[in-house]
């Protein structure tokens, strides 16, 4: 191996470029190097992997873009055995953050993931349109102090939904399948409404009719008898 050929390879060990095209399907890259040459070309790498942040077992997925800048890794000098590098910012992809404090995600829709380990706040703020979506067979547990939730809609969709504390509506509280119940602790009342209520049917209290209730006679201008349960 001659000098020239000793420098050439020495200078393609390690150099500077861009993305040029991706190959989404088979996960490979091709990189443009340096400056354009007389026919406008530069060097451009053949089909080449990027490195990722794992590849075995447990696998990352997130693909360059057109334009990424990345340093290419080429063993033995040889650009067609060579690896793009990503990571490092350009005035076309500026960090999208100057906290030491933070670790930031941005996304090409806008979307950020954010997680302040000073003030221990995550957060993730999303663009108009986007769902989230939790698939756990087994269970989801959420243990907070607080929770609020803020929709213009909530569905909870489950054969048993059970509070276990207290339960205060401060909207209209409606039912569609009947309503059962039983008596308070140390025997306190089951219902207490402060107000009044409608029903559209008859109301049956500890086997009397409210509204068709009878009540044996005692005579002219005398008490009625308390009224009588219905037959059973």
């Amino acid at each position: 191996m001659d000098s020239n050929e000793i420098q050439r390879r020495g200078r393609n060990a390690v150099r500077k470029g861009s993305i040029l095209e991706v190959d989404h399907a088979a996960a490979l890259c091709r990189v443009s190097v340096g400056d354009p040459d007389a026919d406008g070309g530069g060097l451009q790498t053949n089909w080449i992997p990027w490195i990722t942040f794992a590849a075995g077992t447990t696998r990352d997925w997130l693909p360059p873009t057109e334009g990424e800048q990345v340093v290419l890794l080429c063993p033995m000098g040889d650009p067609a055995q060579g690896v793009a590098l990503r990571g490092f910012y350009s005035d076309a992809a500026p960090a999208p953050g100057s906290s030491p404090d933070t670790h930031t995600r941005l996304y090409p829709d806008g979307a950020i993931v954010a997680y302040d380990h000073a003030a221990h706040a995550l957060k993730a703020e999303l663009p108009a349109g986007a769902t989230v979506t939790i698939i756990a067979p087994g269970a989801v547990n959420v243990q907070t102090q607080t929770a609020t939730v803020t929709a213009e809609e909530v569905t909870l969709d489950s054969k048993q939904t059970t509070c276990t504390g207290g339960l205060t509506v401060k909207g209209p509280f409606v039912f569609q399948a009947g309503m059962t119940g039983k008596g308070g602790a140390a025997g306190g009342a089951a219902m207490k409404i402060d107000g009044g209520a409608d029903f559209s049917e008859d109301v049956v209290a500890a086997g009397v009719s409210v509204s068709q209730h009878p009540h044996v006679a005692q005579g002219a201008n005398a008490q009625t008898t308390k009224p009588i349960a219905a037959a059973t």
